[in-house]
């Protein structure tokens, strides 16, 4: 590959990244998050392992939010009439963001509670428990008075 296919790559990409903040609302809530996140980690003492997943957890959530994007972008291609198959892809994009961000949350009450308050990391492992016994369970729920509603 020539170099200026290689620098065209880049500038495509950049050019892609950047529409996608201006269009997407909650990619401009991620990179705010992200970035008071990222700047407190500069203000406390944290180990390299902490720093290192606060920033795995800031760039995982941007990253599945592009993503979340891009599927909705490619459905809406497609989405000519309401059709059940556009909304589910569209849901588990946007419930794959929603995971990223639980998991983002988990880190930083581990990390940042321990930095701010003192917390022990038991505090973390019991909100990470909450969120993966009980974040099914209540979406199971949801669905099933949801369906039973419908047919009423």
């Amino acid at each position: 590959m020539a170099l200026s296919e290689t620098l065209s790559s880049f500038v495509n990409a950049i050019r892609g990244f950047s529409e996608a903040i201006w269009k997407e609302r909650n990619l401009k809530v991620h990179f705010v998050i992200g970035s008071v996140v990222l700047v407190m980690s500069h203000v406390l003492e944290l180990t390299a392992n902490e720093l290192l997943w606060l920033i795995f957890a800031v760039f995982s959530v941007i990253g599945m939010e592009l993503l979340n994007t891009l599927v909705e972008s490619i459905m809406d291609l497609y989405d000519t009439k309401p059709h059940p198959l556009v909304k589910f892809v569209k849901d588990v994009a946007a419930g794959i963001v929603l995971w990223y961000s639980l998991f983002a949350v988990v880190v930083g009450v581990i990390v940042l509670g321990k930095a701010l308050f003192g917390w022990d990391q038991s505090v973390g492992k019991l909100i990470a428990l909450i969120f993966v016994l009980f974040f099914p369970t209540i979406s199971l729920l949801w669905r099933f008075v949801s369906s039973w509603r419908n047919r009423r």
